[in-house]
């Protein structure tokens, strides 16, 4: 079956679109969706876990415990800075393996996946079975915020050095390591924020590094958070659609940070996906 194409098959803010790719080498690490919702209340009682946890099959995710975020909120004025402390407790669901995780809070539901295969498989589909769970049990009916977070790290044989990514990487990203201090360069960060429209932006951090237990080794991160910020009123296919949207702008973003050479290595292929 092929699916029509729609407004929501278009990258945001004029990014290049392209055809529905599948890459033959991928280097993710970690894919995450997150539907944030309106809510005043900061535990999720276990009945209703339970409930979202029996509707998602107990038997695919063997695994349930209880959870916490924390999270530190920080106000600058011209007075000075205030900081406060918020933490939601819920619960997570997990496969056996747990390589596909499903957090479950007062106001938010998140999907983890650390074996990515293509989107409407490893994300949309979890999301689009948690969400309408999440709602029914939790009378939840307000969204504030849809994100997706794509964490990659480039590795190469040949990486013995940071300068080895000057070449992989475009201008913009690959920063001091293409100048004069390309040869010095032992680590880089780099965190640049972008505005797509009135209500959508996303943060690339990208940045090489040395691997863990080695000193031959440099891998290159491509961290990926999309999002879009605005209060809509839950509707299981509007989320779908904007979520794909914010998926198909992640990658246009991600062949932004990528010379043409190393995404060619990457064996980008068309395959045709069926989305929800």
């Amino acid at each position: 079956m092929t699916p029509s194409r729609d407004e929501f098959d278009t990258p945001l803010a004029g990014l290049p679109a392209s055809e529905r790719q599948v890459l033959g080498q991928t280097h993710m690490e970690a894919a995450v969706a997150e539907v944030r919702f309106v809510s005043d209340r900061t535990e999720l009682p276990e009945a209703e876990a339970i409930e979202i946890w029996t509707a998602l099959g107990s038997d695919e995710f063997p695994v349930f415990e209880k959870s916490a975020l924390s999270s530190l909120n920080l106000t600058v004025t011209p007075d000075g800075a205030n900081s406060s402390t918020t933490r939601q407790e819920g619960w997570v669901v997990a496969t056996p393996t747990r390589d596909l995780t499903i957090t479950l809070l007062p106001a938010m539901v998140i999907v983890q996946t650390s074996s990515y295969q293509r989107f409407s498989l490893s994300l949309a589909d979890p999301l689009a079975r948690a969400l309408p769970a999440f709602v029914d049990a939790t009378k939840s009916s307000l969204v504030q915020r849809i994100g997706l977070r794509y964490i990659n790290r480039l590795s190469a044989t040949d990486a013995s050095s940071p300068g080895y990514w000057a070449e992989q990487i475009q201008p913009e990203f690959a920063g001091p390591l293409r100048g004069m201090l390309g040869a010095l360069v032992q680590g880089a960060h780099q965190q640049v924020q972008v505005r797509l429209d009135e209500t959508a932006g996303a943060r690339i951090q990208s940045g090489v590094f040395r691997d863990a237990g080695t000193d031959e080794r440099y891998s290159f991160l491509v961290d990926l958070d999309v999002y879009r910020e605005q209060a809509m009123p839950f509707e299981a296919t509007n989320c779908a659609n904007v979520t794909r949207q914010l998926n198909r702008t992640a990658l246009a973003l991600f062949f932004q940070v990528l010379a043409p050479a190393f995404v060619e290595g990457l064996e980008p292929r068309v395959e045709e996906e069926v989305h929800s």
